[in-house]
């Protein structure tokens, strides 16, 4: 069985301290009811590149407590949360198969393995108010192992976590702030920590944490305490000791290797994967190397003399070479991947937005790539957009089931009272939440699928450089960043400056184009020209929020488009919502037709739908009448910001 809660807490280190003296009889407000002491074990495990680290989830098996069990501890968006599993009963240490399929967008299919165990002393303290319990203040004293570093390390930390769902906001401010007096007077600090396995794996703590073995290894624990890094080198050494243990050099060894693991952070992005094949040229220090040694032969014997004299120069510092337009790219797509495996994760465990989040990537990534076209090999290209255009299709129909349900309860509520049943309103919900249940039975089916699963693969193959073109290579940051802001902006003024054809003339439409042509009449246009208009209204949308898309990826990947571009992707982003209104009315009038043919087949009460479909019909008609203009001052506007050479 899997359980899921949102939690509620506060973290505190509390530096130098094993047990903190808390004056808990000082809690304002706020009783302490009789401690209890628990003794817990969990082992954490990831993938060999910490992928769950990097998409902030966490997965232990527990034992001791009151949650004995497996866990997924995660953050989707702004929630944090926490599911549970319970441990198999044919074999209480194997990774349930639930809880492997809820990673396996992260993990794509990489075997999980401990990477850490935390052993934990806590005391639990209820914080009781006068109608009951309000939180739990836990004090624990941890000990960690890195079961790759082969370091241990030692903190203690306090957590004030609540444990009722109907506080308001200001009763459980009220509790944290009466916890906070308490335990800032005993020296606590707020947390500086992620979570347990970050610090178990030396990727934060600072001061607060204190390596105790082997004790050489505290010089190499610091250097880790700095920041959580994207990468971390495995840090493991098969050779052991004696008597069965890690010997200190290895874990010497182990621990100067993360270290160096942490170093090769992307400078381009936090998300970025690696720089591999992202066409950098090497640093002048690598040159001199180079440089040295073949002096080296050259010269022949050195004598001891030469041998013990001074350098005659100062080898050059070290210095990090210009990243190049393949950087930028790289940096873009690992973001965006990163990003789409952890909207994937939360899709999975149905968090709240999850699917619109997840559709946003796939179109963002298609977006670069149609934006970044000349700067990957072209069949490869190809082939992503294609997929990726696939994957969104599938999202795209659970998100218009989602917009269909939202604009629903306005439509409902905006509907003068009596004038529609509250049979009826509670049948057209209900229609809608099981179709959004059935589209999102859909996405999950797709996200298991093997073809999806490949298509990240290779979407991170690609962040990593392979397939990306030396042309990319050549381009500085600035200069890349201008031609695909450029390109994705051009996009959008072809598509605005798009004429409706001729009558006689034949043109292919979308099929929810073609629905509007046969729902609405426009002055001068047969159905087909109509549907052939709202196309354009749709596809200039689109090249819209593409443009924003990689707008915003440049942002994130630290190049700089130009103000002047960069501002001309905000003003298509304006447009973007105006226009949005129009494919907005489409999606909730193809809606209501379907719910009209649904309830007829039931006999359900058909008023209430004909009354809205009518609405939906008139507010189309009227943005398609708008919509000429619209676009008219969206091209005039883009030209004014847009720099002449574009």
């Amino acid at each position: 069985m899997v359980t899921q809660q949102v939690e509620i807490e506060r973290k505190y280190d509390v530096a130098e301290q094993r047990t903190p003296r808390l004056k808990l009889h000082k809690l304002k407000n706020f009783t302490v009811g009789d401690p209890v002491e628990h003794e817990m074990s969990a082992t954490y495990y990831d993938t060999a590149d910490l992928a769950l680290a990097h998409a902030k989830v966490a997965v232990r098996r527990r034992t001791g407590g009151s949650d004995d069990g497996w866990h997924v501890k995660y953050q989707a968006g702004q929630v944090r949360g926490e599911l549970h599993y319970e441990p198999l009963k044919t074999s209480a240490q194997r990774i349930p198969a639930a809880l492997r399929k809820v990673l396996t967008g992260l993990t794509l299919g990489e075997e999980l393995t401990p990477v850490a165990t935390i052993n934990t002393h806590r005391t639990v303290y209820p914080v009781l108010g006068e109608d009951g319990q309000y939180a739990e203040l836990c004090l624990d004293a941890v000990s960690a192992r890195d079961e790759r570093g082969r370091v241990t390390r030692e903190w203690s930390e306090c957590e004030v976590e609540l444990t009722r769902d109907d506080l308001t906001q200001k009763q459980a401010r009220t509790v944290f702030e009466a916890a906070e007096s308490v335990l800032y007077a005993a020296g606590a600090a707020p947390s500086s920590s992620v979570a347990k396995i970050a610090r178990a794996l030396g990727q934060d703590g600072g001061d607060s944490v204190r390596v105790v073995a082997p004790e050489h290894a505290a010089e190499a624990g610091a250097s880790d305490d700095a920041a959580l890094p994207d990468h971390a080198s495995s840090g493991t050494d098969d050779a052991t000791s004696s008597d069965g243990g890690v010997s200190e050099t290895d874990a010497a060894k182990a621990s100067a290797e993360s270290e160096r693991g942490s170093a090769t952070k992307s400078e381009m992005t936090g998300d970025a994967e690696t720089d591999k094949g992202s066409g950098k040229k090497p640093g002048k220090k690598a040159k001199a190397e180079k440089t040295g040694k073949k002096s080296k032969k050259r010269s022949g014997k050195s004598s001891d003399k030469d041998s013990q004299a001074p350098a005659a120069a100062e080898p050059e510092p070290e210095t990090e070479s210009e990243p190049t337009g393949a950087d930028v790219l790289a940096a873009m797509l690992a973001r965006l991947t990163g990003e789409l495996q952890r909207w994937d994760f939360a899709v999975r465990i149905d968090a709240p937005d999850s699917v619109h989040q997840l559709r946003v990537r796939s179109r963002a990534l298609r977006a670069v790539l149609q934006a970044a076209r000349g700067f990957v090999t072209e069949d490869v290209v190809a082939d992503l957009e294609q997929r990726l255009k696939g994957v969104a299709r599938v999202l795209g129909d659970a998100r218009d089931q989602e917009v269909a349900r939202q604009r629903l309860d306005v439509l409902l509520e905006a509907q003068p009272s009596g004038v529609v049943t509250e049979q009826a309103k509670q049948e057209l919900r209900a229609s809608a939440d099981q179709l959004g249940v059935v589209a999102g039975r859909t996405v999950r089916r797709e996200l298991d699928g093997a073809a999806y699963l490949q298509l990240v693969r290779d979407l991170r193959a690609l962040a990593a450089g392979q397939d990306i073109t030396e042309d990319a290579a050549q381009l500085s940051a600035k200069d890349f960043a201008k031609t695909v802001l450029g390109a994705a902006l051009n996009r959008v003024l072809v598509s605005a400056n798009a004429k409706v054809p001729d009558a006689d003339v034949a043109t292919d439409v979308s099929d929810m184009a073609a629905e509007v042509g046969r729902r609405i009449t426009l002055p001068g246009l047969d159905a087909m020209q109509t549907a052939a208009a709202f196309d354009v209204v749709h596809e200039t949308r689109k090249a819209a929020k593409s443009a924003r898309y990689v707008s915003e990826a440049l942002g994130h990947a630290h190049a700089k488009a130009g103000k002047k571009r960069v501002r001309a992707a905000v003003v298509a982003k304006d447009y973007q919502d105006d226009l949005g209104v129009i494919t907005d009315a489409a999606v909730m009038e193809e809606w209501l037709a379907r719910a009209s043919r649904s309830f007829q087949r039931t006999a359900k009460d058909r008023y209430a739908v004909g009354l809205l479909h009518g609405m939906e019909l008139s507010d189309l008609r009227d943005g398609m009448l708008e919509a000429p203009e619209i676009l008219e001052d969206l091209v005039e506007d883009l030209c004014e910001v847009l720099p002449s050479e574009d």
